[in-house]
């Protein structure tokens, strides 16, 4: 009898050893005791900056000569490319040309100019989203103007000026004003004071 007893526990005891191994062994991987339903973080965004910029400006202009101030309505199409020169930090180059037709009318004669400019700008973002899309971007540079055609007989056609502005982005599309003048010089005729509102879309 007391055999029988020590046979039948011993018996007990390997099934509930084995069970218990093979429980343990189903588990044989930190994998395994993963929740499998468990998602993956979604990736964010990333953010494209655009290289290539097209917009329209309008700019009531004051033209000072020796002898007049000539008001002018100034309406303008340009193209700009943008160059990222710190890759961590959004500051950027402009370089781009625009196109400006000019009207005003003194005294019963009426003035059109047609006139090329190539500015070149320094650009900072300050970023208002974490996706980057909108962003405030103040920005200071020079140009170079020359007036094609329309001009007086004794205005110059090349100066050299300085322009200031802001933009609002939002994704694609940004607005923005800005302030231009000639370089103060007392042999420049005319003299230019011009400020602007534009709109232009990136691409």
């Amino acid at each position: 009898m007391k055999l029988f007893r020590k046979s039948l526990g011993t018996i007990v005891l390997l099934c509930v050893s084995v069970t218990a191994y093979a429980q343990y062994d189903n588990y044989d991987s930190v994998e395994d005791w993963t929740l499998e339903d468990v998602e993956e973080e979604t990736p964010k965004p990333q953010h494209k900056e655009y290289k290539n910029f097209l917009y329209l400006q309008y700019s009531p202009s004051r033209y000072l000569t020796d002898d007049s101030k000539l008001k002018f309505h100034e309406f303008s199409v340009g193209y700009a490319r943008s160059i990222q020169i710190m890759e961590d930090l959004p500051y950027f180059v402009e370089v781009g040309a625009n196109i400006k037709y000019s009207h005003a009318k003194e005294d019963g004669v009426n003035y059109d100019l047609l006139t090329f400019r190539l500015p070149v700008n320094a650009v900072y973002k300050l970023y208002l989203s974490k996706t980057k899309d909108i962003a405030l971007a103040p920005y200071a540079g020079i140009h170079l103007r020359a007036i094609a055609a329309g001009k007086q007989a004794d205005w110059k056609s090349f100066q050299i000026g300085w322009q200031t502005g802001l933009r609002f982005y939002y994704n694609k599309v940004y607005m923005g004003i800005s302030y231009a003048r000639d370089f103060p010089d007392e042999t420049k005729n005319p003299h230019v004071h011009e400020s602007s509102v534009h709109i232009g879309y990136c691409f």
